[in-house]
């Protein structure tokens, strides 16, 4: 049922964009194949499109106007426009991950205080911050611990 009102929407969609090439420019495809067919053909690519994608119709049909073409849009090239849209879109609206950098350098007060087992047990005590440390200086102090002797699980207990 609900791929049935898919293609339905699918198919008002491309008998729109149709009419309104036809409005604009008096025409949409020339060709020789029969319109029916080539609308069916039509809806079937726009449903290969992400679905968002359908909600720039408006916007690719206003831009081809605004460039001045003296002719309506193919439909690949229509369908390519909507991909643009849809990307250009999804590239401007996905959260983007942040690296706060730590007020604090554990890197260089591991360096600095890492000159034997004695320094570096008070590093862990009074300094380390699991959340704060980066991944790659944790890989260090784990890797420092590993060559005296700490066990696997000693180490995961430090929360390295």
């Amino acid at each position: 049922m609900y791929q049935e009102e898919e293609k339905l929407d699918l198919a008002i969609i491309s008998t729109d964009i149709a009419n309104w090439a036809i409005n604009h420019y008096g025409y949409f495809v020339k060709s020789s194949l029969d319109k029916l067919e080539m609308l069916t053909q039509f809806s079937e690519d726009l449903s290969r499109l992400p679905s968002n994608a359908l909600r720039f119709v408006v916007q690719v049909q206003n831009d081809w106007i605004d460039q001045g073409n003296n002719r309506p849009p193919t439909i690949p090239e229509f369908l390519k426009m909507l991909r643009v849209c849809h990307n250009k879109d999804m590239q401007e609206n996905t959260p983007k991950l942040e690296c706060k950098p730590t007020s604090t350098n554990y890197a260089g007060m591991w360096d600095s205080s890492s000159k034997d087992l004695d320094s570096a047990l008070r590093f862990m005590r009074n300094v380390y911050n699991e959340r704060e440390v980066s991944p790659a200086t944790k890989w260090v102090i784990r890797d420092f611990f590993e060559k005296h002797g700490y066990t696997k699980q000693q180490i995961k207990e430090m929360k390295l």
